[in-house]
């Protein structure tokens, strides 16, 4: 019997890697701007390549 699918709430994608994370913000240091990360409360599910290319934190 295979693993069971959850929908990544990031690509809606269905996927068996699904894990909790925060979705971050991050805005890159310029000439004349600091660099600025927000990191949000709410907790999405993301599969493994969404977190390989997007910023997040990951729920302990």
């Amino acid at each position: 019997m295979g693993s069971a699918t959850e929908r990544c709430e990031s690509c809606g994608g269905d996927a068996t890697d699904v894990v909790p994370v925060h979705r971050m913000y991050v805005t890159p240091a310029a000439w004349d701007t600091e660099e600025k990360i927000q990191v949000l409360d709410e907790v999405e599910r993301w599969c493994s390549p969404c977190r390989t290319h997007y910023p997040h934190q990951e729920v302990d």
